[in-house]
């Protein structure tokens, strides 16, 4: 709130309401004179300034270096703080899809079960079988979608092939 554009204000709604009572109180006529006309089109001006001024910046407070009174600002900028540590990167793309283990085949990134063998695709960052909630694959240790599973990583268990050879 800017007080100095605030008392400005008031002076000009003490006037308008003093032009107003002044026949009144002088001569006792009730008949609207000039100097009544005159105050009731200040009010509205002087409203107007009340409400600048109550949104305004005070210019003793905040100034732009001193330029509307405040020679005492701070003109350098404080450092910035250094930006936290992010998360570990992710070692894979979350929107790719991923390779099923057993069959080979492609499984999308949306998909939480091969389509081709239906077995449960791995986390990628844990490598525990994912499972779905809200229809998104969820790693049903920490309970967060795969791009943000928090869980350790465990090995991979070698997978028991039936005898033929797998292509790449």
């Amino acid at each position: 709130m800017n007080r100095s554009i605030m008392f400005v204000g008031i002076g000009i709604l003490l006037a308008g309401f003093a032009l107003i009572a002044f026949p009144i109180a002088v001569t006792g006529h009730e008949l609207f004179d000039l100097e009544q006309e005159i105050g009731i089109y200040l009010l509205p001006p002087a409203m107007a300034v009340i409400l600048i001024a109550a949104v305004s910046v005070d210019p003793r407070g905040t100034t732009v270096g001193g330029t509307f009174g405040n020679p005492e600002a701070h003109l350098d900028r404080p450092t910035p703080r250094p930006a936290p540590a992010s998360a570990a990167a992710l070692l894979y793309n979350p929107h790719e899809p991923a390779r099923c283990r057993y069959c080979g085949s492609i499984i999308p990134a949306e998909l939480a079960q091969c389509p081709r063998c239906a077995r449960a695709r791995e986390c990628r960052t844990c490598n525990r079988p994912l499972g779905i909630v809200l229809e998104r694959p969820t790693c049903p240790t920490c309970g967060l979608p795969e791009a943000r599973c928090r869980c350790p990583r465990i090995p991979l268990k070698p997978v028991a092939s039936a005898g033929r050879a797998r292509r790449v």
